[in-house]
């Protein structure tokens, strides 16, 4: 199953887009972004609660 994360969700002007098999890498892909991008430096679990308030289930994002 794939994960498909857009930054613009999380409430940046941006078009950064991940779309790949679920993983904590791709939450560590995103987390990376928003660091190196916006400046903002998300602990992983900040960035796992970010995603599961936008409706993905803790069992979606790390399986």
């Amino acid at each position: 199953m794939t994960l498909k994360l857009r930054c613009e969700d999380y409430g940046f002007e941006c078009q950064y887009e991940i779309d790949e098999e679920k993983s904590i890498s791709t939450i560590e892909k995103l987390r990376n972004h928003f660091e190196e991008e916006h400046g903002i430096d998300y602990t992983v679990e900040a960035v796992t609660q970010m995603i599961q308030n936008r409706g993905h289930s803790l069992e979606s994002i790390k399986k």
